[in-house]
């Protein structure tokens, strides 16, 4: 950008406005004095209002970009720079699906205006647009110019949402080969290693992506995501604390501001040490197994321990675990939090305890329903003497990793239908379309998650189950942290708590994992399912 460059004055894009406004009303005349008047303080040429733009882009001053372009582009909607930034200004502000509009319209005048067919490319994957859209103008991009490094790191993520893998792994090498000093391109070419299973490739690279940038938090949490799900536990613990440095995880869930310092271990005796819930609903169904050993820790020195978690557990946490604190909150602000000397996140207590495969605390069950909930469950329920199974096939539809995770109700339908002996019941909350989609195709499944207000409630249900079948969401959780016999479907590149080729879990002794054995192959997974179910609905339970 020049030294020279000067932004647009208030009242230059008050003209434009104004302007804007004539034009709206069907008021030519006027029109013309308002752009006249805007023309006495800026040239109004193509040329010199896109130059505009870009240097209010350079600047990062995204608001008058987007009044700017706006304009602009409702002046002259056959400007495709100005919809190009329009566009641009638009993602700025996290509005991807709203970008798609100018980007697509000048797409129709000018598809090789610069950088264009990327920005919508980013655009529909940020939106969670086609996929193979997305994939179409990347592979356009590409080859009009083979040396676009950045094209060819993002047509890796594309060919992967189809399920591309060959071509992934092909486009990410060429990726690192272009830009070898680029960690981004290191970082999707570690995301196709591992949909490959090839993980010591895949850790390899992550080191070097994360070395390229070293002070890229998500880098670090990401390689210390891998070595958690490769069962390293004494580097993974340790790294993944960079969670908290990490712009993603920080947007999403937001490190509470304390007033007092996190604990470190520092003798606890006279204090008072707070334990909050953070990230997902699984990950405090899984890890609220500490608390009685944290607590036991900081009773022995003579201090005190307050839990805070999410209120979406209704009664569950405190039921359950609770008379091992000294106090527990649900829900609220900073605010209402009772007094406390330090605080720590749920999900830092195993490195904290010094977690090895061998002393995770797996004793289920560790999460125990209402009795009388679950009692008024089964006598609802008593009249059903065939198999009772819970049925979750999709994960949090705004998580990332859900369309590789998700089985979806349509593959339960096909290889569940026809097994007799078995009644079916969704676990799957808001989906009432999804039940009547798949009792359309033949599966009989009643849905009562209605009734289901909390965990809790879930919960209750939960216990009069014979089998919960899931995917990795936090059913999957629940139903092991209640000791129930769960089977939990896995794509090749699951969570970490899942870990890798084994069958039974660490962390549920009741749980038994179905892997895929290929990138996006679930037949042989759900032929297993169907078989095994099959012999367990023919014996007694």
């Amino acid at each position: 950008m020049s030294d020279s460059f000067i932004a647009p004055s208030e009242p230059f894009l008050i003209f434009l406005r104004h302007a804007v406004q004539a034009k709206q009303n069907g008021q030519a005349e006027a029109q013309s004095i308002w752009l006249q008047a805007a023309a006495c303080l800026h040239n109004m040429d193509d040329g010199s209002l896109d130059g505009l733009m870009i240097g209010l882009i350079e600047q990062e001053r995204h608001d008058e970009v987007f009044a700017l372009a706006n304009a602009v582009a409702q002046l002259n909607p056959d400007s495709v720079a100005a919809n190009v930034r329009l566009g641009y200004a638009l993602q700025m502000a996290n509005r991807h699906h709203d970008a798609l509009q100018p980007y697509r319209h000048a797409m129709s005048i000018k598809a090789d205006f610069p950088n264009l067919r990327k920005n919508l490319a980013i655009a529909l994957r940020t939106s969670g647009g086609d996929p193979f859209e997305e994939m179409k103008l990347l592979e356009e991009v590409v080859e009009a110019d083979p040396q676009d490094g950045d094209a060819w790191s993002n047509l890796t993520l594309a060919r992967l949402g189809c399920r591309d893998l060959d071509g992934a792994l092909a486009a990410s090498a060429r990726a690192v080969e272009l830009n070898g000093r680029n960690e981004a391109a290191w970082t999707n070419r570690v995301q196709a290693l591992k949909e490959s299973q090839r993980w010591d490739e895949a850790e390899h690279h992550a080191m070097v992506a994360s070395d390229l940038a070293p002070d890229d938090a998500s880098l670090r949490t990401g390689l210390a995501v891998l070595r958690l799900l490769r069962g390293n536990y004494a580097e993974g613990w340790l790294g993944h604390e960079a969670r908290w440095e990490d712009p993603s995880t920080m947007k999403l869930h937001a490190r509470p501001v304390f007033s007092a310092p996190r604990w470190q271990g520092e003798p606890l005796a006279d204090k008072t040490l707070l334990v909050w819930g953070e990230q997902g609903m699984g990950d405090v169904l899984q890890f609220c197994r500490y608390i009685p050993a944290l607590a036991a820790r900081v009773h022995l020195e003579g201090g005190r321990i307050v839990w805070n978690s999410f209120a979406q557990m209704g009664e569950l946490l405190a039921r359950s675990l609770g008379e091992h604190v000294d106090g527990y909150t649900a829900g609220g602000g900073i605010e209402s939090l009772p007094p406390f000397d330090y605080e720590i996140p749920l999900v830092s207590l195993p490195l904290v305890l010094g977690t090895t495969e061998a002393t995770i605390p797996n004793a289920v069950p560790y999460l125990r329903p209402d009795p009388a909930a679950s009692a008024a469950w089964r006598a609802r329920l008593a009249g059903e003497k065939r198999l009772k199974v819970g049925l979750a096939w999709t994960g949090s539809l705004n998580h990332g990793r859900n369309p590789f995770r998700r089985v979806g109700w349509e593959r339960y339908a096909s290889w569940f239908r026809d097994i007799d002996g078995v009644a079916f019941y969704s676990l799957q909350p808001g989906a009432t379309d999804d039940v009547a989609a798949a009792q359309s195709a033949g599966l009989t499944i009643a849905d009562y998650t209605a009734e289901f207000a909390t965990f809790d409630d879930t919960a209750a249900f939960v216990t009069a189950m014979d089998l919960v079948i899931t995917v990795c969401t936090s059913i999957a959780h629940l139903s092991g942290a209640l000791g129930q016999r769960t089977w939990v479907l896995l794509d090749v590149n699951p969570y970490w708590p899942w870990l890798l080729e084994r069958r039974d879990s660490p962390w549920y002794p009741s749980a038994t994992l179905y892997r895929q054995r290929q990138f996006a192959q679930w037949d042989a997974v759900l032929d297993e399912v169907a078989r095994d179910l099959s012999a367990l609905a023919q014996s007694p339970v």
